[in-house]
């Protein structure tokens, strides 16, 4: 896959080969981007005390056809890469840090227990405890995260489990599904395309799909049980952790503890053993996660 350079990134690294009036066209474009985006040909030109035909060179120069060119492409690029470009304003001490991840972790929290419905997370939990097997997939940062974290969380209450983020693996294992088969799916946005097709694949084959995720996306369409997820995306600056993962996990937490509650009697015999057993690795483990 090609990636396409970023016009930012070049006029950056090309500044000190520009002559004398392009350099200062490109200072007055980098000292404000967002601002760039909105200027006429006119004002760029007063601003960076440059003529009209010079920004047309400079233009030309970067591979634009004109301004009208340049000034559509430098706000794509800002667009999409503007989480990289700026800073946050509220500080880079630790304090500071801790503070904003902390406030970002509450909001994302207090937003997914608000659009809990209770009769849904009752559905998949019930179809996750009385399922022959359990799948769960994630695909890119958090969700593939969370899909290993789910097969962790279930495997010790004796729920036949596995997941992984491989898209080919994860079209194997729906092909090989049917009724009695669960597959959980995480997704942020609900659009990758391996995990929709696994779900297509999947439901025809009569398995159900619980998806958590956002509301009206193809993936949490295509489920029979849907866990609405959306977090508003807080994300403004690129050293901030994307909040939906926190979010992700209240999710899970939930469901592993309603499934623990309703098979009681042998998630407990099994805990015991699993505690048992990592008693001769490393001596009692009371004061410890099991397993961790």
């Amino acid at each position: 896959m090609e990636i396409t350079s970023n016009l930012i990134e070049t006029i950056r690294a090309e500044i000190e080969t520009f002559n004398r009036a392009e350099r200062r066209v490109a200072e007055a474009i980098l000292s404000d981007l967002a601002g760039a985006t909105r200027l006429s040909i006119r004002e760029l030109a007063s601003r960076a005390e440059v003529s009209e035909p010079t920004i047309v060179r400079f233009s030309r120069r970067l591979g634009c056809d004109g301004f009208s060119s340049l000034k559509l492409k430098l706000a794509q690029d800002y667009a999409l890469g503007r989480l990289y470009f700026d800073t946050s304003p509220e500080g880079s001490e630790p304090s500071d840090v801790v503070e904003q991840v902390y406030r970002s972790a509450n909001r994302a929290l207090a937003s997914a227990r608000d659009q809990f419905v209770m009769e849904t997370y009752e559905q998949a939990a019930l179809l996750i405890n009385n399922a022959s097997r359990v799948f769960c997939f994630g695909v890119g940062g958090s969700s593939a995260n969370l899909a290993a974290e789910a097969e962790d969380r279930l495997f010790r209450l004796d729920v036949p489990v596995s997941s992984t983020a491989d898209p080919y693996k994860q079209r194997m294992m729906a092909a090989i599904s049917g009724p009695g088969d669960v597959f959980l799916m995480f997704s942020t946005t609900g659009k990758p395309q391996s995990l929709i097709d696994s779900a297509e694949v999947a439901r025809k084959l009569k398995a159900d799909v619980i998806a958590v995720t956002r509301p009206q996306t193809p993936l949490g369409t295509l489920a029979n049980v849907h866990l609405s997820l959306s977090i508003a995306d807080d994300e403004v600056y690129y050293n901030l952790p994307n909040p939906v993962r926190y979010a992700q996990l209240l999710v899970l937490d939930c469901l592993a503890m309603m499934i623990a509650a309703s098979r009681s009697d042998v998630a407990a015999r099994k805990l015991r053993r699993i505690r048992m057993a990592l008693v001769s690795l490393h001596g009692p483990t009371q004061a410890q996660p099991i397993g961790d």
